[in-house]
This record gives C-alpha cells, sequence and structure tokens, in this order.
C-alpha cells in the first residue's frame, strides 16, 4: 500500500514515462548535440589558424591591416556569459522551489542575450572589411556568423525557458528543461569565447616569408645542384 507521505514522481506529458527517465534520455541528447557542435567550432578555429600561420600569398591581413577592433567580441562574450549564469541563478533557485526566480532569472537572460545577438549582428555589418578581403576577413565573418547562429539558439530557449516556467511545465519537481538550457548556452558562452580569443589575438600572421602559391623555394643543395656554374 502506497504511504500517504510518498512523494509520487510526475510523469512526462508527452511519454508517461517519469520525468527522471524523460530527462537521462535528453541529458544524453544534448550533449550527443554540443559534441557535434564541437567539432564545427574546433574546424573553423583550426582553419582560422592555418591560414594565419600560412598567410598564402601575403594575403591573410585585410586591405591597409584594418583589423576588427577587439571592444565589441569581448563585449559579446560577455553578453553570452552573463546569459548563462543568469541561467545557472535561476535553475539553482528553482531546485530550491523558487520557480518565480526561475522565470525572471530567463526573462533577464532573454533580454541579454537578445541585445548581444542584436551586437554581434551590428559587429558583423560595421566591420571595416568585406568577406573576400583577405583570409582574416573571411575567416572572422565565420567565427561571428557562428557566434550569431549560437546566440539566437539560446535566445529561443532561453525564452521557451521563460514561458514553460510560467506555465508550470518547469518547475522545482521537473527542472531538468532548465538544466539543459543552462547547459547549452554554457556551452555557447565558450565558442564565442574561443572565438574573440582567435580573432583578437591572432591578428597580424607571423610568417611574412610565405613563398606564393605554384612557386617553393628549392632546399639550398637542390638550387646549387641546379645552378652548377653559378
Amino acid at each position: 500500500m502506497t504511504s500517504t507521505h510518498e512523494v509520487i514522481e510526475p510523469r512526462s506529458a508527452t511519454t508517461g514515462e517519469p520525468v527522471s527517465v524523460v530527462a537521462r534520455r535528453n541529458h544524453l541528447g544534448v550533449w550527443l548535440c554540443i559534441a557535434s557542435d564541437i567539432a564545427g567550432t574546433v574546424s573553423l578555429l583550426v582553419a582560422y589558424s592555418y591560414l594565419w600561420s600560412l598567410n598564402v600569398n601575403q594575403a591573410w591581413a585585410p586591405p591597409k591591416n584594418a583589423f576588427a577592433s577587439p571592444l565589441p567580441f569581448w563585449l559579446i562574450t560577455l553578453g553570452a556569459v552573463i546569459g548563462a549564469l543568469l541561467l545557472w541563478w535561476g535553475l539553482r533557485s528553482l531546485r530550491a522551489g523558487r520557480s518565480s526566480t526561475m522565470a525572471a532569472a530567463a526573462g533577464l537572460a532573454s533580454v541579454v542575450l537578445l541585445a548581444t545577438f542584436v551586437g554581434q549582428i551590428v559587429q558583423l555589418s560595421t566591420f571595416p572589411f568585406g568577406p573576400p578581403d583577405g583570409a582574416y576577413a573571411s575567416a572572422t565573418f565565420w567565427l561571428c556568423i557562428s557566434a550569431a547562429f549560437h546566440l539566437a539558439m539560446v535566445v529561443f530557449l532561453a525564452m521557451a525557458i521563460l514561458g514553460r516556467t510560467r506555465a508550470g511545465l518547469v518547475s522545482t519537481a521537473n527542472p531538468s528543461h532548465a538544466h539543459l538550457v543552462a547547459i547549452y548556452t554554457t556551452w555557447a558562452a565558450i565558442s564565442i569565447a574561443l572565438g574573440a580569443i582567435f580573432a583578437t589575438v591572432m591578428t597580424t600572421s607571423p610568417n611574412d616569408q610565405s613563398p606564393p602559391v605554384g612557386e617553393f623555394q628549392q632546399p639550398p643543395a637542390a638550387a646549387a645542384s641546379a645552378n652548377p656554374g653559378s
């Protein structure tokens, strides 16, 4: 016989399973999504560092060495970090039984992340170069497009948590969705921070003697044998 003091775990509205079972499955799905997202981010960073180090045809730098200002990169990173911290604060409050604080945190995070997304769009539209203006310009545009994509995702997710919390679908008994969004937003902030580090620290290429494509320097011994009379 069930005790009158026994806590009955709520069931998922979609599958009828206990919410803890669904939460474990969802956690795995989110981590798999993050793993594939990491692969894409690492690909962009590897491409950026490769082009920066090689400087093919001396075509890395944008015209007149007009590199992007570092400040917008770090302001955008700061906004993403604040959004993630707000969601973790809300989750902690939710687990302590304060669902109204979770709603407030999700609302604040939505505003901060939306403002950050707008800032990213402004940065993309005001660069002192265009995508075709050298390898740095192209690689930096791709890093910022990736950041804009991540910000758009977390804005949508934070607003969803706000709506679901106010509707009672995210609660102390069922906080998993808020937890998953906090995890993904944290990864988004890390991804954006990595892009900011590369785009602001790795500007001028260290390679100023890269040969043109199709013209490769011969080793000294080979050059001497090719010109015996010199």
